[in-house]
C-alpha cells in the first residue's frame, strides 16, 4: 500500500536526509505486522511504546501521515539510512516505554520511503 500525501515530499524540502519519492510512503504488510506485534495495545513485547486500545490499521495510517506532514524530521540514528519523523498530537495516543501516557509519535522510514516502524513515546 502507498500512502500519498505531503509526508516525504515536505520532509525532503525541510532536510536533506536521504533520497525519497515524491510524497508517497510505502506501507508494507511486513511493517504493519511489526507494528502490531511490538506496539499494539495487546502486544507482550517489553520495552516498547504501545498504542491506545481501539487503534486500527486505518487509524495508524492516518497518525503516520499526520506525523510526517506536520512533525519534525531528522536523519535516522547510528548511521542507518532513512529518516525519523516525530510529532506531538497534543492528546494521548498510547503509552510510552515507562507506562506513562504518550502524545508523541515516532515514525521511521528507510531511504526508499518505506515505513519501518511507528510507535508512541
Amino acid at each position: 500500500m502507498i500512502l500519498s500525501g505531503v509526508c516525504c515530499a515536505r520532509a525532503q524540502d525541510r532536510a536533506d536526509a536521504g533520497s525519497g519519492s515524491s510524497g508517497q510512503m510505502i506501507v508494507t504488510q511486513r511493517a504493519i505486522r511489526h507494528i502490531e506485534e511490538r506496539h499494539w495495545p495487546n502486544s507482550p513485547a517489553q520495552g516498547a511504546g504501545k498504542f491506545s486500545p481501539g487503534i486500527t490499521e486505518e487509524s495508524l495510517r492516518q497518525l503516520v501521515l499526520e506525523a510526517c506532514a506536520n512533525g519534525r524530521v531528522r536523519q535516522n540514528t547510528h548511521g542507518r539510512p532513512g529518516r525519523i519523523y516525530e510529532y506531538d498530537f497534543g492528546r494521548p495516543i498510547g503509552i510510552g516505554v515507562d507506562g506513562s501516557p504518550a502524545s508523541r509519535l515516532r515514525v521511521v522510514v528507510n531511504r526508499s520511503n518505506q515505513l519501518l516502524t511507528a510507535f508512541p513515546f
